[in-house]
């Protein structure tokens, strides 16, 4: 609903009040003109005072809050990319755990082939007991940066959505304000 609208549908609920007393009066007494016409008149005062005051900070006021709420729009998508920038390069380290496992299991190979040479029983025992302390290292270091990059990727998008969720404003709610406000000076006058 346009400002115009707003002030128009003011103007005639204002107008058409003296016109329903005279109405009442008329059915009682007869139509009294110049008193009818000396309430239009000062309803038509009272109007054009209105607009003159109030149409510069009403529509400065939704000027502002436009601005105010495109600001925190910018805002909260810059820290969207920031955060999907962040999952992006937990994600990537996390392949790179990946890759320093394997490596972690090559090399146990190689030193497990590498004292092969030297015992064939010893290295069997040392072979097994490297093999799986590495797979266990690597395992646990895996879960415990998996699980770190997933606390931080949730407290991330926990926070984001919180932010998203305070900031947003639809349009909806700024015609509901706009009526409540229009409402609010239509009744303190």
């Amino acid at each position: 609903m346009s400002q115009r609208s707003v002030v128009l549908g003011s103007l005639l609920l204002l107008l058409a009040s003296p016109v329903w007393a005279a109405t009442a009066a008329e059915a009682e007494h007869g139509t009294n003109w110049p008193l009818l016409g000396l309430q239009v008149l000062n309803t038509a005062v009272l109007v054009l005072i209105l607009l003159r005051f109030t149409r510069r900070p009403i529509r400065d006021f939704l000027l502002q809050r436009s601005h105010r709420i495109r600001r925190q729009i910018d805002a909260a998508e810059s820290r969207l990319r920031a955060a999907e920038t962040e999952i992006e390069q937990l994600r990537r380290r996390l392949l790179r755990f990946e890759d320093e496992k394997q490596e972690i299991i090559a090399r146990s190979g190689e030193q497990a082939e590498a004292e092969r040479a030297q015992t064939l029983e010893r290295v069997r025992a040392t072979a097994e007991r490297i093999r799986e302390e590495a797979r266990r290292v690597a395992d646990q270091e895996i879960e415990r940066a998996r699980q770190e990059l997933q606390s931080e990727a949730a407290e991330l998008a926990v926070s984001l959505a919180r932010d998203l969720l305070r900031e947003q404003l639809t349009l909806d709610d700024d015609r509901r304000l706009l009526r409540e406000y229009v409402d609010r000076l239509g009744g303190t006058s």
